[in-house]
């Protein structure tokens, strides 16, 4: 379960982005925060992620606190992924190659497998040798999305998962997706 209690950040001494903020969200329910640009929703992502210091309140996953930069020398949680809105992707690799990237080179076979079931969850089986700088923008998004999950994290992190799709694929990739997250109990 995820707890958060009270948080409040501020990047600067004289303006606060988040203030009080409390909620928990159970394992494999989804959360949806929204809110006009420029309200905080990317913040409060990185918050619960750990890449930010609160100045007040607390984060927990379970029984364990997420802290900030100050106490990681990487910061972010294993056991979560963030998925931010410049997808962070290696453009000169193809897609398959961006999942496989956080997947044991020990076990090939099996770093196949979960390669191929999750460009069938995200619809780019026929890009799967395609180098990421020669997709779209909302292509990127379904294999960073893609990446994020190769590793099964307990929680997924979305910014603006869907902001660069039009909306027939976003419907079916929204189905294809939340009902993977279903399937395998993963928090959203």
């Amino acid at each position: 379960m995820l707890k958060v209690s009270n948080i409040s950040f501020q990047y600067t001494p004289k303006k606060e982005i988040l203030s009080n903020i409390s909620f928990t969200l159970n394992a494999g329910q989804h959360l949806c925060i929204m809110g006009e640009s420029g309200s905080g929703k990317s913040t409060l992502l990185k918050a619960v992620y750990g890449l930010l210091d609160l100045k007040d309140g607390t984060v927990f996953w379970k029984e364990q606190q997420v802290l900030g930069p100050s106490f990681h020398l990487v910061p972010g949680m294993d056991f979560f992924k963030y998925v931010a809105q410049d997808f962070d992707l290696m453009p000169f690799i193809s897609v398959s190659e961006n999942i496989q990237k956080f997947l044991s080179r020990f076990y090939p076979e099996e770093s196949k497998k979960r390669t191929e079931e999750l460009l069938e969850v995200i619809e780019m089986t026929a890009f799967a040798k395609t180098k990421v700088k020669n997709l779209s923008g909302g292509q990127k998004q379904r294999v960073a999305i893609a990446r994020a999950l190769a590793k099964e994290p307990e929680l997924l992190l979305l910014d603006e998962h869907f902001g660069q799709k039009d909306n027939f694929k976003k419907n079916t990739l929204r189905r294809n997706l939340f009902g993977y997250l279903k399937e395998k109990n993963i928090s959203c």
